[in-house]
């Protein structure tokens, strides 16, 4: 099979032909038509994740993907040969991901694909929409309350506004200003264009009597410190790059979490949603699996609002 792949840390990935991975007890070979991307993929490639989990070479980066059952393993329930998928690899290791034509993935890691989604969109879902499912059940955002968002127009932020919105929160995205009208189409009442003065305050002008609640997607400590310092007593600070000082938070009576992704049994229901028309995927900018090295630098350097896609074909 090609894949995109590394063969040491420091030095840009190539494709590779490697052997197709043989599903073990319990996992399914999928045959992949799509992948995406989110920071922790460039933490990977970059080698700042080596510290705390293994690493194994050739390194096929990335964890979501999307794409059609090729074989069962053996007590892999659920589907059948054939079955359009979508998931994300958990493995105790980095290296075995889906920026290739095949990968394996643990039955229970994966949901059928909605007929309603392609693979590009599908492939998109995964861990970002389960971090944002996570980031809003922590929040709990209510009618009327005011929420700052940063990192909006990622791929988390894309899906989490919405879902916050949703549930009638009045949201305040911390953006550039080029992607204002982005972030207004996910359902954003006002954004604050950070290129243009500090965001702190800038939100201080804007709301004097405070706001109630920061989620935090882009990690910048100092940036959510000064922000939360807005936040009335009984608010609330979520930050999904653990970036909410929780003692301090508290101190001042206010909640601080850092949440982490929502576990896999949930694909299902965020299909639902989407499907629903409650969520819709985020801005796509499409790479195909040759320009692998390129869809990481944008990823890198959060050039595109919304979520980059590896064409797989």
């Amino acid at each position: 099979m090609r894949a995109y792949a590394l063969d040491e840390f420091g030095h840009s990935g190539s494709i590779h032909v490697l052997p197709i991975p043989e599903p073990a007890a319990g996992e399914v070979l999928v045959r992949l038509r799509a992948a995406s991307l989110n920071a922790f993929d460039c933490s990977v490639v970059a080698g700042r994740a080596k510290d705390y989990m293994e690493h194994r070479f050739p390194l096929i980066p990335a964890l979501d993907g999307a794409g059609a059952v090729e074989r069962l393993g053996d007590g892999a329930t659920g589907f059948s040969i054939g079955d359009a998928v979508f998931g994300l690899v958990q493995r105790p290791f980095m290296g075995q991901g889906t920026l290739a034509e095949y990968q394996t993935f643990a039955a229970s890691d994966v949901a059928v694909k909605p007929a309603e989604l392609g693979f590009r969109e599908a492939a998109a879902l995964p861990t970002a929409g389960l971090t944002a499912l996570a980031a809003i059940d922590a929040l709990d955002p209510r009618e009327g309350q005011v929420v700052v968002v940063l990192g909006a127009t990622g791929g988390v932020g894309s899906f989490a506004v919405q879902l916050a919105t949703a549930k009638g929160a009045r949201i305040v995205a911390v953006s550039r200003g080029g992607r204002a009208e982005y972030a207004r189409s996910l359902g954003a009442a006002d954004v604050v264009d950070y290129t243009v003065g500090d965001a702190t305050q800038l939100l201080q002008e804007r709301y004097p009597d405070g706001i109630d609640a920061v989620l935090d997607f882009a990690g910048q400590r100092e940036l959510v410190a000064g922000i939360a310092d807005l936040v009335r007593t009984g608010g609330r600070v979520v930050s999904t790059v653990g970036a909410a000082d929780v003692e301090s938070l508290a101190a001042r009576g206010i909640t601080g979490i850092n949440a982490n992704r929502a576990e896999t049994d949930r694909l299902a229901e965020l299909a639902a949603v989407v499907t629903a028309g409650g969520l819709k995927i985020p801005q796509l900018t499409v790479f195909s699996l040759d320009q692998a090295a390129d869809a990481l630098a944008a990823q890198a350097e959060r050039r595109v609002p919304g979520k980059i896609v590896i064409d797989i074909g």
